[in-house]
């Protein structure tokens, strides 16, 4: 699993998709005029790395770890190989994490070199708290590409996937909170997302953040039923 993971990433990062994405990320941030205070400024970044951000890196990081193998069949050519399919599952998703995880170091890095060019003063407490959101955003980016490959491996279709993460990515916060606020019922509250939500919430307040621990429960739930499914999956091998 650990060569099949290097392979990936020196196959990944060789290609100029994810740095198109990164670069535009890094104008976006850093084009924008400057705000009143370096406060305002990190809620600017926060907004942007969530929902924004998550899209742009996401997409390209998904149709290079899952779409480019899928469509050249080297997926199915590493499980005829003899490699477990559970550990097929498991490595794409660390490729993903590690490459998300990479973007978004790149991004709090341009934030605070924004904050420089702007002359906005950042305490060391804020510099932390957008550094751990940042890890939340990865920590969210992992549930989509948990969900979206799940789709992916038992359709064994990129678009069906790629539907699954821009849903996931762009549509589920919003859509949620929208039957929360109708039904008055905690449907936002209880998912993945506003699990997370919660936790850094808590966390910046001062608190401990437990609903962490509940979101990295339904992700393991979601990557559990992503390898019995794909175990069952006939393949064409």
């Amino acid at each position: 699993m650990r060569n099949l993971i290097k392979a990936d990433l020196k196959r990944i990062l060789s290609k100029k998709g994810l740095y198109a994405s990164l670069i535009l990320m890094i104008l976006v941030i850093i084009l924008p005029g400057p705000k009143r205070s370096a406060s305002e400024q990190i809620e600017s970044f926060k907004t942007l790395f969530n929902i924004i951000g998550l899209t742009i890196m996401c997409i390209p990081i998904f149709l290079s770890v899952y779409g480019d193998e899928l469509r050249s069949g080297t997926m199915i050519t590493t499980i005829g190989m003899g490699l477990h399919r559970h550990k097929l599952v498991k490595a794409k998703l660390w490729v993903c994490t590690i490459l998300l995880l990479g973007s978004y170091i790149v991004l709090y890095e341009t934030a605070l070199f924004k904050l420089y060019l702007d002359d906005l003063v950042i305490t060391e407490k804020q510099s932390i708290f957008l550094f751990i959101y940042c890890l939340y955003c990865v920590i969210r980016g992992v549930g989509i590409f948990a969900l979206s490959s799940l789709v992916l491996f038992v359709s064994m279709s990129a678009a069906g996937g790629m539907l699954m993460l821009i849903l996931a990515g762009m549509a589920s916060s919003p859509i949620l909170k929208g039957f929360q606020e109708r039904l008055k019922f905690p449907v936002y509250d209880i998912s993945y997302m506003g699990l997370l939500d919660a936790s850094f919430a808590s966390f910046q307040a001062g608190g401990f953040g437990g609903t962490l621990i509940v979101a990295l429960i339904y992700l393991a739930i979601v990557i559990y039923i992503n390898v019995k499914l794909f175990d069952r999956k006939e393949l064409n091998l």
